[in-house]
């Protein structure tokens, strides 16, 4: 799987990686989920899960500074990032991981 570039609905332009499988567990794995008798209680850590996704599959875009922190996107890409942004790309980023197809 190659880098993907995207541009997203606020019409940003913006690249995808491909994430290790180690990493697509660790981004999976943030989220809990609470149930009580049988139903969804709480769930929990999804601005975690989120960001964590965005850190680990972006690989640049059209940002004032896109700075990686080691392997990482940087605090500073994310800060530019509007919520919204924020939750099409963590999406994207989860679509573009997809294995076994």
């Amino acid at each position: 799987m190659k880098n993907k570039k995207i541009t997203l609905s606020s019409g940003r332009k913006v690249e995808l990686k491909e994430m290790s499988i180690d990493d697509i567990d660790y981004c999976t794995d943030i989220t809990t989920i609470v149930m009580k008798n049988g139903e969804i209680e709480t769930i929990g850590n999804i601005s975690k899960s989120r960001t964590a996704w965005i850190r680990k599959g972006l690989a640049g875009g059209e940002f004032k500074q896109f700075k990686m922190n080691g392997k990482v996107v940087d605090d500073c890409v994310l800060k530019e990032l509007t919520d919204d942004e924020k939750n099409e790309l963590s999406n994207l980023i989860q679509e573009h991981q997809k294995v076994g197809e």
